[in-house]
């Protein structure tokens, strides 16, 4: 009996772990909290920019064929920025997996270790992530985000060029519209992200500051406590 409630906890140990640490897509989507993703301000400032952009276009009554070449100078545009974009996502991820701070890193894992034992094992719905795990995913997400672009460019793209014979003149011009509007977001989400990648950049940088700055105090004030010990003192004394 004993064995087997040995086994059993366990068992339950390594769900927590699977918990605290899922893998794969799901993994990172969980991690980045794809579920209030259109709390962020990169999506919800993407997608007024193209809603203003989709009234724009329909209120100034361009024609389909003006709204048709357009797309494609858009869609140019972002298959351009968009590969240079994913590049840099890249290797910013890769610089903070590969070469980041071991210090920060304990650091961080320290707190989340803390934060169980003192609370326990939260529920599934209210598990909160490390400050490097959620740093992480806001690259990886970045990257997902890019490459979709990315595709769905790339595919705008292959239609513009079959030139695919065109329904009713008012209703095309709004299909029009809204493919645009759609590229348009899609490319400004890309750069936002890199943005939010960029302060997030800085924000680890800023922790791995404080953790070096916590650590030079501790030096500092050690070396002032051992300096000021009764030890040193009557050793400074028996010297004169």
């Amino acid at each position: 009996m004993a064995k087997n409630k040995k086994v059993k906890n366990k068992k339950e140990e390594e769900n927590e772990l699977d918990l605290l640490h899922p893998r794969g897509l799901k993994g990172l989507l969980i991690v980045y909290d794809f579920l209030h993703f259109w709390k962020n301000p990169s999506f919800y400032v993407a997608t007024i920019i193209s809603f203003l952009t989709f009234c724009f276009l329909i209120i100034g009554g361009f024609s389909s064929e003006k709204l048709f070449d357009v797309i494609g100078e858009i869609v140019d545009t972002g298959l351009s920025l968009d590969g240079g974009l994913i590049g840099l996502s890249l290797a910013g991820l890769t610089l903070i997996v590969t070469f980041g701070s071991e210090k920060l890193l304990k650091s961080m894992v320290k707190i989340s270790v803390e934060d169980l034992r003192k609370n326990g094992m939260p529920e599934k719905s209210k598990i909160e992530f490390s400050g490097y795990q959620t740093a992480v995913s806001k690259f990886g997400f970045a990257v997902f985000v890019q490459v979709i672009s990315l595709i769905i460019l790339f595919f705008y793209n292959l239609v513009l060029k079959l030139e695919i014979p065109s329904p009713k003149e008012g209703l095309n011009t709004y299909f029009n519209a809204f493919f645009l509007s759609l590229a348009v977001f899609l490319i400004l989400y890309s750069l936002f992200l890199v943005v939010q990648m960029t302060i997030n950049i800085f924000t680890i940088s800023q922790m791995n500051h404080s953790v070096y700055f916590s650590e030079s105090i501790e030096e500092i004030l050690a070396d002032e406590k051992k300096k000021n010990s009764p030890t040193n003192s009557n050793s400074s004394e028996k010297e004169k």
